[in-house]
């Protein structure tokens, strides 16, 4: 990246490229990294848009995404447990058991998916959260595209700028 590069050349340059150029990859192999980093930009953007980046036990930037994906909370907070505690901790998704529900969440990605996390029953104590990673990354990266400033909003993650040496 080139010193002095604006806000949206660093976005572009260092989240969009590199999700387009694992699109190549044969069979969809790149979907995982790309919902990887969808994911973070995900919690990144809500938490900005809610004035939460600082505030871990904050559960604005949810009610934002929740309400914005057209969930509720609850099952926006399964769909995070699933996708985003399992994918960015142990770079799978993780099957959740809900304490409340003693139901199982499980992921099922697939192209024929859409954007927005859906809920599926498998039977009377499954869940299958559907969702297209590529389709949820180009929806996170439209919303960063739509409200570029929102990069800027975290102080102690702030984005990061290139210097001259």
């Amino acid at each position: 990246m080139k010193p002095g590069a604006a806000l949206m050349e660093r976005f572009e340059g260092w989240f969009v490229s590199p999700i387009e150029k694992l699109k190549e990859l044969p069979e969809g192999d790149g979907g995982f990294l790309a919902l990887s980093a969808a994911l973070f930009l995900c919690e990144r953007y809500y938490r900005a848009k809610t004035n939460t980046h600082e505030k871990k036990k904050s559960p604005l930037f949810m009610k934002a995404a929740a309400q914005d994906m057209g969930l509720s909370l609850i099952d926006f907070n399964r769909f995070w447990q699933v996708y985003r505690n399992g994918m960015l901790h142990q770079g799978m998704p993780k099957r959740y058991i809900d304490p409340s529900s003693n139901i199982t969440f499980r992921a099922h990605t697939d192209a024929r998916f859409t954007s927005i996390p859906t809920f599926v029953r498998i039977s009377r104590n499954t869940r299958e959260i559907r969702l297209d990673p590529w389709k949820f990354a180009e929806l996170i990266i439209s919303k960063f595209k739509n409200n570029p400033l929102l990069l800027k909003k975290a102080v102690s993650h702030a984005f990061a700028e290139v210097v001259q040496c």
